[in-house]
């Protein structure tokens, strides 16, 4: 199987966001973005002008700011919260070494933490009431 090359992939994965924007609008919502040194290099030499904010950070289209790295972390992200597998299972699928880089990689947003809790404490009183 040919390797994919990551600029290409990642083209292509904005490319069906912005399609997919016309029927999930959150994806055309703009958000605040950094710039890599290269894009910066290129906005210079173009002479690109690009929407910022006041802290300087520039302003794009949701399905812009995507990448394989996002949709990877995503993946891991939905397989935790998911409570079928492990996670050392997980762990072995992300490649993380420890536990903690493998807790601090996955995003949670408070109302997903507080879930997490609630089905972990529902798990343990029911253990406790078979018991």
């Amino acid at each position: 199987m040919p390797k994919a090359n990551e600029q290409v992939l990642n083209r292509y994965i904005k490319n069906i966001l912005k399609d997919l924007s016309e029927t999930v609008p959150s994806l055309k919502e703009k958000v605040p973005t950094k710039l890599t040194m290269k894009q910066k290099e290129a906005m210079r030499r173009d002479k690109i002008g690009l929407e910022t904010d006041l802290n300087g950070n520039v302003i794009v289209p949701r399905y812009d700011c995507v990448t394989s790295h996002t949709a990877r972390r995503t993946g891991i992200t939905n397989m935790y919260l998911s409570h079928k597998y492990t996670i050392l299972q997980m762990m072995h699928v992300s490649g993380h070494k420890t536990q903690k880089t493998f807790m601090d990689y996955i995003k949670l947003s408070s109302e997903e933490i507080a879930d997490v809790i609630h089905v972990e404490e529902r798990e343990r009183y029911v253990v406790r009431i078979n018991s």
